[in-house]
């Protein structure tokens, strides 16, 4: 197949060719070739085996299927268009509310109506551009049952109307003829691609979204006039109406990145502005939504799990403690309370809030003020980082090195530790020496003494950060002796 034709080939002759010449090319013609249209365009064939006949299906990139008879002989019957479908993925679909009507689009830029009930299309109608959007009118706006809205990739909207008398209310039995679409309207209010299309439950306001962050109301009449437009914080995935069962009517909008939006319907008869049609003073409530997956790990790891198991016993533990010492004071004896160190614990995970949550797919009013969601998926995990040093640590080089930082955590800690006792030891020293000096004269210590004990502590801090005093080296070090001495100074009643 070359596309708009089908042709037939010598497998020899094709197998046994020689080239003339060192290009490689050999040109041959075809055994037989069969023509299916202009505008056809296949891109796949089968051969099948029916009853001890043998025929091909064929399907081209419109989305039909045909029927072929490659026998090429007096009695070959003509390519035969067996059935039509749209080429690509459905966008929309919309069912009337009266008949068993469906309408559909696509990308392949058609509208088909099918009739569900007897499984057969009855009509097509092709537009310039790729239809995103649809929805059939509903019976207070249309009570004939055949209006319906399509929005467009390019941000046009249009408003078709399905005829066939035999289908419409009043009408018995199944239609024998194709029903017939007609163009009613046609506006553009978006600058990119409808994605929604929704009509108030009492017929007053048209509202369509897009993906340019935009939502356009618009009044239902004879013909549908512009209200204005409100723009929100993301393009528009669905629009979705409150039931007329609430008091308000308020408007739902649902965006791509987790935004949902809440507003009023505007009053169908009131003109906003004057030199523009941007609604700037709608009422507006915004919801954004995050992401609990993490949060919900993290709740049902194992971490967690013995995490609330210490803690119950802790509190058991204290419970029963407080208990012993309030009979110990019934008994009429003295118990210090203090508590007890608590171990370290393992910390748990953290929880990853990603930049992006899930896509909002569709929503719903369950109640005045309250409603549901339906996302696509889980959220993304956090990446990994990657490793893009190429002088970066080995594992054994890693392991290494937080060891040395360990360790070297451990030696600051300790030196903090003897800081810190050295600092008290100097404010004792101080205040030993204001008692010396608030005594009476012939009762304090002379200076020499003093300086004897500044000494002391200066060995003292030396031999307590780094012990390299020479005459403890190999035998008794005189922190034992320094030690003494501060004992029998601070004892001294002066």
């Amino acid at each position: 197949t070359r596309g708009d034709s089908v042709e037939m080939w010598n497998f020899e002759i094709v197998d046994t060719a020689d080239p003339v010449d060192d290009t490689g090319l050999v040109e041959m013609e075809p055994m037989n070739e069969l023509w299916l249209g202009k505008n056809v365009s296949l891109n796949f064939i089968t051969k099948i085996h029916d009853q001890g006949q043998s025929f091909w299906f064929a399907q081209d990139t419109s989305g039909s299927i045909w029927k072929l008879d490659l026998t090429f002989s007096n009695m070959s019957h003509d390519p035969e268009r067996v059935c039509t479908f749209h080429s690509g993925g459905i966008e929309a679909i919309g069912v009337s509310p009266f008949t068993c009507l469906m309408a559909t689009t696509a990308l392949d830029r058609t509208v088909r109506i099918y009739d569900f009930s007897s499984n057969s299309q009855l009509s097509v109608i092709k537009f310039k551009q790729g239809g995103t959007a649809l929805a059939w009118a509903p019976a207070i706006v249309s009570p004939e049952g055949g209006l319906i809205a399509v929005g467009f990739e390019d941000g046009v909207v249009r408003m078709i109307e399905v005829y066939d008398p035999t289908l419409l209310p009043g009408h018995e039995g199944q239609a024998n003829e194709i029903a017939e679409i007609n163009l009613k309207q046609v506006f553009k209010p978006h600058a990119a691609a409808v994605t929604a299309l929704a009509y108030e439950p009492k017929g007053y306001v048209f509202a369509t979204g897009s993906k340019d962050k935009t939502v356009f109301f618009f009044a239902v009449k004879n013909e549908y006039r512009p209200i204005g437009f409100i723009c929100v914080p993301g393009p528009v995935q669905a629009l979705q109406w409150s039931p007329p069962s609430h008091d308000k009517s308020t408007l739902l909008i649902l965006c791509e990145n987790g935004f949902a939006v809440q507003v009023p319907a505007p009053h169908h008869g009131k003109q906003y502005t004057v030199t523009t049609y941007h609604i700037v003073d709608l009422p507006t409530q915004y919801f954004h939504f995050y992401s609990v997956k993490s949060q919900i790990k993290v709740k049902n790891s194992p971490v967690a799990e013995f995490h609330l198991l210490h803690c119950k016993e802790k509190e058991e533990k204290e419970k029963a403690r407080l208990e012993w010492i309030k009979q110990q004071k019934e008994l009429g004896i003295e118990v210090e309370e203090t508590k007890e160190e608590e171990a370290e614990e393992e910390p748990l995970p953290p929880v990853y809030i990603p930049e992006e949550p899930s896509p909002i797919l569709c929503g719903f009013y369950s109640a005045p003020g309250k409603f549901w969601l339906s996302l696509r998926g889980l959220e993304k995990e956090k990446a990994t980082e990657d490793i893009k040093d190429p002088d970066a640590y080995n594992i054994e080089e890693y392991k290494q090195k937080e060891e040395h930082e360990r360790k070297m955590k451990e030696v600051e800690e300790k030196k903090n530790k003897k800081r810190e006792e050295l600092s008290a030891l100097r404010q004792d020293f101080v205040l030993l020496l204001q008692k010396n000096q608030e005594l009476p004269k012939h009762m304090q210590l002379h200076r020499e003494v003093h300086l004897a004990f500044i000494r002391i502590i200066y060995i003292y801090r030396h031999l307590f950060l780094k012990c390299c005093y020479i005459p403890c080296w190999g035998q008794r070090c005189p922190m034992l002796w320094i030690k003494v001495v501060l004992r029998i100074y601070k004892s001294m009643d002066f």
